[in-house]
């Protein structure tokens, strides 16, 4: 070890000082790099307690980076859910943190997420979805640096009700997507600030239909009154109505997006599928369309 004064020199006319300065330096500077080296795949990690899952981190980290979640429709998985929406390949390449979770599962060891009256807590089961999402954002931003006003979600089915419900009680995201789903009738929804929505509905949905409906002996709303909840939220007024090819099975331009003029910041778009089912048929840039509508939304 060298001591801290010392004044002989070497060869170079050097002191001892002077090395001892340089490998302090390089030391500092190595610390440096390896503090802001990007995150990559190889440093996943699992949150979630005893329903784990794991954080899928972007091909370069931002500080902070938005949190994209994805939940999934009654009786099925996470896993499921991406498999039919392949949002993780666009999520890891456009900087966005991921997580897929599960619900927990009820009697009939299905899955569900405890969302509304109406959708889907069969069994009247003691569930708080709303303490376990929270639980996964703090987890992952204990560990990683998390927008917070950049924090979005997309469902499908049971998964839209649930982010309907997170979005409106908790006043933390910035945007959904929504497929097949639904809110209780009346519901109680004023954030403090607004929330972008991206509802996508089938008119020929059987299990949430388009028209409003009954469930577990609670009325869930129409897709017109879902979309009008956030009309209020947002403060919109008159859409622009036009046609898209978005069902890749469905012949021509099926689907009609409304897209509305707010008053805040934020984006209200419905696009009603012309004989769409529940489980629509996606188109396969589906994932790099939601992504681009979630990451011009913030806070």
């Amino acid at each position: 070890m060298l001591p801290i004064m010392a004044f002989e020199c070497d060869k170079s006319g050097a002191t001892y000082d002077d090395a001892l300065m340089k490998m302090r330096l390089f030391t500092a500077l190595a610390l440096t790099f390896t503090l802001m080296t990007p995150a990559t795949a190889s440093h996943n990690f699992i949150v979630g307690g005893d329903r784990p899952v794991t954080v899928h981190l972007p091909d370069t980290l931002a500080n902070p980076a938005p949190l994209l979640i994805l939940l999934h429709s009654a009786s099925t998985s996470g896993a499921r859910l991406e498999s039919y929406m392949k949002i993780a390949p666009v999520a890891k390449s456009q900087g966005l943190i991921y997580i897929a979770p599960d619900g927990n599962t009820n009697a009939e060891g299905k899955r569900f997420w405890n969302a509304s009256k109406s959708c889907c807590n069969k069994y009247s089961q003691e569930v708080d979805d709303l303490a376990y999402i929270d639980s996964l954002i703090d987890e992952i931003s204990a560990k990683t640096p998390v927008d917070p006003k950049r924090i979005y979600l997309i469902g499908h089915s049971n998964g839209a009700f649930m982010s309907f419900t997170y979005a409106c009680k908790t006043d933390k995201v910035a945007a959904i997507v929504a497929i097949a789903g639904a809110m209780d009738q009346n519901p109680s929804c004023a954030p403090t600030t607004p929330v972008s929505l991206l509802n996508i509905h089938g008119t020929a949905d059987k299990v949430i239909k388009l028209n409003g409906g009954v469930m577990n002996n609670n009325s869930y709303t129409s897709a017109t009154n879902t979309v009008n909840t956030f009309i209020s939220v947002n403060r919109c007024a008159q859409a622009t109505a036009l046609k898209k090819d978005f069902d890749p099975i469905i012949t021509g331009a099926e689907t009609t997006i409304y897209d509305y003029v707010c008053g805040t910041h934020a984006e209200l778009q419905f696009w009603k599928i012309r004989d769409g089912a529940h489980k629509p048929n996606l188109p396969s840039d589906f994932a790099q369309l939601v992504i681009s509508f979630l990451l011009k939304q913030s806070k």
